[in-house]
């Protein structure tokens, strides 16, 4: 829901609330209004009592008055303070309320939208209005006191100057009027730029955190270009706001110095005229007085208190407001639309919480319409030529670092068209860094990737049609079940979904068909067989599996295994659990400089670390039979050493 706003960002809304809450607090106002006519009453007595100490005492020649005068101007300057402890204690009666009052509407609002809405609650949104509450609380305070501050004093130095002589008062209040009338001019502008300012920097954090959330996915499917394209209306629509405030901040820093400086040069011009026609010298440096040390202070903290506390103030209060009428949106902003087009062809990547149905939700950017409904094909064949291999490497090398040892050196290996290669080995040796080089996601310091004869950096831009990788962290979409399953196979036949909920025993969540998942409440079970159904629904002839099997139990993996096991597409699986091999499968072992490429059995006889991985499986140990021989000998010093 969008924000109804005014078109200059007039705070009137808020007026009525206030006035009710100033009612109520008639006794704190009261008593904090009392404490500051003592500040009134000091600032009289700053500029008065130093007039008539210099007329009627020093240039007179009566010292003794002269003193007596300045000693009244210490009885107030005690009295002063006296004042403001008491000032305190009265503002904290009518803010500490107001904070509370906030926290109360705000909380009540957004619990009974929770019971009332039909979709899942954001339990989030009152821990953050809870804190927007402080702020309010913080610059409700600020701008009250310096509201406050500026009147009582406007009203002593102003009834002292009236006092001396009324001449004065044309010279200081003429063009301190016109200061704060063109302050008064950029508060509603102010706090309307302030709004889109935080409007939009609230898209772009949100746009920014659901992307962080999906950059595995998002870098897995190519998608990167897309997302960079929809945020930088974002980036450019903060800046454009950004622009339009500092605009109107130099107007306010203009106001604030006419304000503070014009009275001052205003007096200084005209002293010979004031002079001249009976103004007393003690009088002049009394009207000096009371500008520079009073009112010009009260000007300059009034300004800066309502240019920022108060535009803070007034957005906040429209939030906080807004949210128990529901005339505002809450804080977790709608991701930016795209053009209709580009929203029928791609699924959500990057969503932000939205209580909205299914078919209302809006989508951004992960994935090409090329990937998501191309077809894999076998790339075109001539009589006279084998298929090209579904994937090879030749002289890879990879390392995390300039100075850190390789992890992967030198390596050559060549996976055929519908081969299921199985990768094992001990933590760190390279095998999710293997996974990452094919799906382009990383990028090998020395060597060649090809996928289906185009290179590993171009596949990457081909999306599901040169492959998919499930990474060990999958990312699980807040949507409904079906959205999650198909967002890279938009166009799955109903058929085949049903078949992968039923492989996957994901019919637990598939029970209401509306409702969006909340993925902070799967467990890890669950997360990874939602993200092991989606790439096994999704045609592709490239599969990189990277621990499918972690957090599922011993049911669930085996379903797993005979789901891929009779997939039609090349697969590449990297596995902690150690699956068994099927007869004839290839299993490429990494450890260290020198990888291993056989059978199971070859490498059971060959490698003591292989046994002792295959320890699980259960099945005899072929050392010393000799039913399988090794297919090459060993190519060389990185090279995977077929068995």
């Amino acid at each position: 829901m969008t924000r109804p706003r005014d078109t200059d960002g007039a705070p009137s809304p808020l007026l009525r609330p206030a006035l009710a809450f100033a009612r109520r607090r008639q006794g704190p106002l009261g008593a904090l209004a009392a404490w500051s006519l003592l500040e009134s009453v000091r600032t009289f007595l700053t500029g008065y009592a130093v007039a008539r100490a210099l007329d009627d005492g020093f240039l007179s020649g009566d010292v003794r008055t002269g003193l007596l005068w300045l000693l009244a101007l210490v009885a107030a300057a005690l009295a002063g303070g006296l004042a403001d402890a008491g000032v305190f204690r009265a503002l904290g009666g009518v803010i500490e309320p107001l904070r509370d009052s906030l926290v109360r509407r705000v909380v009540r609002a957004t619990l009974t939208r929770a019971v009332t809405s039909p979709t899942p609650a954001d339990t989030a949104r009152v821990s953050r209005l809870t804190a927007q509450t402080e702020i309010a609380r913080d610059a409700a305070g600020g701008v009250l006191l310096t509201v406050r501050s500026f009147l009582f004093t406007s009203i002593g130095a102003l009834t002292g100057l009236a006092a001396l002589s009324p001449r004065l008062l044309p010279f200081v209040l003429i063009p301190l009027a016109a200061g704060l009338t063109l302050f008064a001019a950029t508060l509603r502008p102010m706090a309307a730029r302030q709004r889109d300012l935080l409007d939009a920097d609230e898209h772009l954090a949100a746009f920014a955190g659901e992307t962080d959330r999906a950059a595995r996915d998002i870098s897995a499917t190519g998608a990167a270009p897309l997302v960079a394209a929809e945020a930088a209306p974002l980036i450019t629509a903060e800046a454009t706001a950004a622009f339009a405030l500092a605009r109107w901040s130099a107007v306010r820093v203009t106001a604030l110095g006419l304000a503070a400086h014009l009275p001052v040069a205003t007096l200084l011009l005209a002293t010979p005229t004031l002079l001249s026609s009976g103004l007393t010298p003690g009088e002049l440096l009394a009207a000096l007085t009371y500008v520079t040390t009073a009112l010009l202070p009260a000007v300059n903290a009034l300004l800066t208190a309502l240019g920022t506390a108060g535009s803070r103030l007034v957005v906040v209060l429209h939030r906080l407001l807004g949210e128990e009428t529901g005339e505002t949106g809450p804080p977790g902003v709608p991701a930016p639309s795209l053009p209709e087009a580009v929203h029928t062809a791609m699924p959500t990547a990057v969503r932000t919480a939205m209580p909205t149905a299914r078919h209302t939700a809006r989508h951004t950017a992960i994935a090409t319409p090329t990937q998501l409904h191309a077809k894999p094909s076998p790339p075109a064949l001539r009589p006279t030529r084998p298929p090209l291999p579904a994937a090879t490497l030749h002289d890879v090398t990879f390392a995390y670092g300039p100075d850190a040892a390789p992890v992967l050196d030198h390596l050559d290996l060549t996976v055929e068209p519908g081969e299921h290669l199985l990768v094992v080995g001990p933590s760190g040796a390279g095998k999710s860094t293997l996974l990452a080089l094919l799906a382009g996601t990383a990028h090998p310091r020395h060597g060649q990737i090809h996928l289906g004869g185009h290179t590993a950096r171009h596949a990457r831009t081909l999306g599901t049609a040169a492959r998919v990788l499930v990474p060990q962290e999958p990312y699980v979409f807040e949507a409904p079940l079906r959205d999650n399953l198909t967002y890279l196979t938009p166009d799955a036949p109903a058929p085949r979904i049903t078949e992968a909920i039923d492989t996957f025993a994901l019919a637990s969540l598939a029970s209401d068909s509306a409702r969006p998942l909340r993925p902070d409440h799967l467990t890890p079970s669950e997360r990874r067989r939602i993200a092991v159904a989606r790439s096994w629904l999704t045609p592709t002839p490239l599969l990189l599996l990277d621990e499918p099997t972690a957090h599922l139990d011993a049911g669930a993996r085996a379903a797993t295994e005979l789901a891929f096991a009779s997939h039609p597409a090349t697969v590449i699986t990297v596995s902690h659990h150690f699956p068994a091999p099927g007869p004839g499968q290839r299993v490429l072992l990494l450890d260290g400089a020198t990888p291993y490429l056989g059978t199971h059995a070859a490498l059971l006889r060959e490698s003591a670390l292989y046994r002792e991985l295959a320890a699980g499986l259960g099945q005899p140990s072929a050392v010393g039979s000799g039913s399988t021989a090794s297919t090459s000998a060993w190519a060389g010093d990185g090279h995977a050493q077929q068995r």
